[in-house]
């Protein structure tokens, strides 16, 4: 379990930014698309980070990268407010960072668990 310890980081802060996004529309005024964006989003990350934390496996990242890359182009497809353009762009970044940071841990870890099953 020690050596999971970054991907279980990364993942409750995944799900913490989830549940963000899902509550941003309360804090700043979004409707259309982009609020159905953001809620759709948060709720992907909320997901795939909780079953990341129990289920340590590297699709729930891969599916977080793909949300980042999905926040951050909806930033600027939808109409909105700069203020809700930015707070996807950055929620996108870190979104990004985090799945990428439980990805490497992910991959490192599932390659030495194979090798001392084939050692």
């Amino acid at each position: 379990m020690k050596d999971i310890i970054q991907s279980r980081i990364a993942s409750g802060l995944s799900v913490l930014l989830g549940i963000w996004l899902i509550l941003t529309p309360l804090v700043i005024s979004m409707s259309g698309a982009g609020l159905v964006s953001i809620i759709v989003t948060g709720g992907v990350l909320t997901v795939s980070g909780l079953v990341q934390l129990f289920w340590f496996n590297l699709l729930p990242s891969s599916l977080n990268i793909l949300a980042s890359i999905w926040l951050f182009i909806s930033a600027f497809i939808f109409t909105m407010s700069s203020s809700a353009s930015w707070n996807m762009v950055i929620a996108a970044i870190f979104t990004f960072i985090l799945a990428f940071w439980d990805s490497i841990e992910t991959n490192e870890v599932s390659r030495q668990r194979h090798h001392h099953l084939h050692a």
